[in-house]
């Protein structure tokens, strides 16, 4: 994929700011937040859980970083603590997040879309997040991660922990549950 990302690489930045690189940190945080945000909206269900997993995201990967194995890629690495952090929210409310000592890492997130975004957003949009929104937690989060983040199989079942075959089977039941809201399902009926 070569230069996916402005100059170096997330695995060298993780690097940099494991040896205390604040600047090599805030790239990293900026690179991902997006994603980081979706994959806890995912898991979550809703904007505010989302917000607060996704800060406490970033504050367990500042503390791992001194054990991350830059042998290994970092998206995957980081969407898997994302995901931990999306169910622990979900499952204790806030008491799953711990409180920030960092006054700067609220700004680490990017909020839904902006007013322009959702004055622009049209109803076929607004139709499948509706439609999204409504899938079962496993479902909603295989699609997110495939379907929006571009993950591959393996590091879905990865960041889950979760087998292959079982993402194929949920991709499979979370795309024709969504062709079936959306009134585009083949096969029967009127």
């Amino acid at each position: 994929m070569g230069a996916d990302h402005d100059v170096e690489k997330d695995e060298s930045l993780a690097v940099l700011a494991a040896a205390g690189d604040r600047r090599a940190f805030d790239a990293l945080v900026t690179r991902h937040r997006q994603a980081v945000y979706r994959l806890c909206w995912a898991a979550t269900e809703n904007h505010a859980d989302a917000d607060d997993a996704a800060q406490e995201t970033f504050v367990r990967v500042f503390r791992s970083l001194p054990s991350y194995d830059p042998a290994r890629p970092f998206g995957p690495w980081l969407r898997k603590i994302a995901w931990n952090c999306g169910l622990n929210v979900r499952r204790y409310g806030n008491a799953g997040v711990h409180g920030i000592a960092d006054a700067d890492a609220s700004e680490a997130v990017d909020h839904a879309p902006g007013p322009e975004e959702s004055a622009a957003g049209n109803e076929e949009r607004q139709r499948v997040a509706g439609a999204m929104a409504a899938l079962p937690a496993e479902l909603r989060t295989v699609m997110v991660m495939r379907a929006v983040e571009g993950l591959s199989y393996a590091e879905i079942a990865l960041v889950a922990g979760i087998p292959s075959g079982t993402v194929m089977s949920r991709l499979s039941r979370a795309r024709k549950r969504l062709l079936d809201a959306l009134g585009t399902g083949s096969g029967g009926g009127s």
